[in-house]
């Protein structure tokens, strides 16, 4: 978990370093852009304890719109999967069930989410920026344990600071890629049993995708 945040720090000082070493711009200033991304998500704090592994399986589309120097208004929907496969074991339930096997874990998350963002260089090819976005989750969460799937379905508030950069093919290309990092956590919780209760999920997600921007 430290090299993650390492890695985050590291990205925020290239930021800042790109912003001090440019010089005059370099190309055209995007009025609006819209992201297509495939997303790598890893599960932190008590969502690890529910799933441990690492998601592939996962994507947003994001829409931003800039104001003027830089600063810009956008929206972003996306979706994970998760899925956790755990060693054999007796999984007891509320009711005095035991039940000994190997059983699964799976989680679906849907974030629906507006933001502010600031780009650093918006003249430039590659333009690195920051930001914040706040909305609403949808989550499920299964265990299953045999032919029994035990599940949870709630709604809960987001949030997720974003560092990333922006990267146009060309001067005046239409077209880019985005890359970014983001840490969210959103309120939602649930329960299973009394020993299997989790709140306040968390992760870290890492995007890359294409970009169409809009003069």
């Amino acid at each position: 978990m430290k090299k993650l945040y390492l890695m985050i720090i590291t990205m925020l000082f290239l930021v800042m370093s790109l912003h001090a070493q440019e010089k005059a711009p370099s190309g055209f200033s995007p009025a609006s852009l819209y992201s297509l991304s495939w997303t790598l998500s890893l599960p932190v704090g008590n969502f690890n304890s529910f799933i441990n592994t690492v998601s592939p399986s996962g994507g947003n589309f994001t829409g931003r719109y800039f104001l003027k120097d830089g600063i810009a208004v956008g929206f972003e929907f996306g979706w994970n999967n998760y899925y956790g496969k755990n060693s054999r074991n007796t999984y007891y339930g509320d009711d005095g069930l035991a039940i000994t096997a190997i059983f699964y874990t799976y989680a679906f998350v849907v974030p629906w989410k507006a933001g502010f963002f600031y780009y650093f260089l918006p003249f430039a090819i590659a333009d690195p920026y920051i930001g914040l976005s706040l909305g609403g989750d949808y989550m499920e969460e299964h265990i299953m344990v045999q032919d029994y799937d035990i599940y949870n379905t709630q709604w809960g508030f987001t949030m997720s600071p974003e560092i990333g950069v922006l990267i146009k093919f060309g001067k005046f290309s239409h077209w880019g890629a985005n890359v970014s990092a983001q840490y969210w956590f959103n309120t939602n919780s649930f329960s299973f049993t009394e020993k299997n209760s989790y709140s306040t999920m968390q992760g870290l997600n890492f995007n890359i995708g294409l970009t169409y921007l809009l003069r």
